[in-house]
């Protein structure tokens, strides 16, 4: 179906959704070539498809018409200029996807885990979740201060990453290590301030990694609450980004327990 007004009800809905996602949305917007790619390989079906007319020839997102075609998703076309106002990337070919927004509730007990207090910035939650489902964590919790886990600036950072993961929002994460602990895992609260070095750890049981605020970083109580402290040496400076921090603490949990 070809779209030429901005004003239809169902643009005016996308443009909502893509500038104001909120939490009690039912659906969500994911926007890209790779992240449309990774929801269709988890074997996901969109709700509605969206494209700019002239993206129809790019060859990635010709193949992903092919195959919603043949499933029989609808697709709906946009002169350029209009979806060019709704599009959240800032150049090259893209296409939309509003799919039904995941709602997770589950404390789950097996494997790995990363809890997250605070964090705020859309691009670091992505880069947290895609790291996670690299190295294998497919358990990710966030408290009631946490960002959007499934805004489009999350979506788009994550690229892909939420649809291995089982994400659950709203968390008491002081009950949820509680919870852990009596099942076997074992928490720790990363900190500048921890008298414990991440690479002596002996990381080779279930680990569930407490992540902070990328300015407060993890709150005391929660600290407190961890079964321990850790901290990453570095040569120069106090402190890593928290995407940089996840990363390295889940990479070096991968590498013990790959051996």
């Amino acid at each position: 179906m070809l779209i030429t007004s901005k004003d239809n009800a169902a643009v005016k809905a996308l443009k909502k959704l893509l500038s104001t996602p909120k939490r009690s949305d039912e659906r969500i917007v994911l926007e890209g070539i790779h992240v449309c790619q990774a929801f269709l390989a988890q074997g996901g079906r969109p709700f509605k498809v969206w494209v700019a007319e002239s993206s129809q020839m790019n060859l990635e997102i010709a193949e992903l018409l092919m195959t919603l075609q043949t499933e029989r998703v609808a697709v709906n076309r946009l002169p350029d200029a209009i979806f060019r106002e709704l599009s959240i990337l800032e150049q090259g070919a893209s296409i939309i996807f509003e799919v039904v927004r995941p709602t997770e509730t589950a404390w789950l007990t097996e494997g790995n885990a990363i809890l997250l207090d605070g964090v705020q910035d859309p691009g670091n939650m992505g880069s947290i979740l895609r790291s996670a489902a690299a190295a294998g964590v497919r358990h990710v919790y966030l408290n009631s201060t946490c960002v959007n886990p499934f805004s489009p600036k999350v979506l788009r950072a994550a690229v892909g990453a939420h649809f291995s993961l089982h994400i659950v929002e709203h968390v008491n994460l002081i009950e949820l290590m509680g919870y852990l602990r009596q099942h076997g895992t074992q928490t720790i609260a990363t900190s500048s301030y921890a008298a414990s070095n991440l690479y002596d750890l002996n990381l080779n049981q279930a680990v569930a990694w407490l992540m902070g605020n990328e300015g407060a970083g993890v709150a005391q109580a929660l600290i407190e609450a961890a079964d321990m402290r850790a901290y990453i040496p570095m040569r120069h400076g106090e402190s890593l980004n928290v995407a940089a921090a996840a990363a390295v603490c889940l990479f070096e949990m991968q590498r013990q327990q790959r051996h």
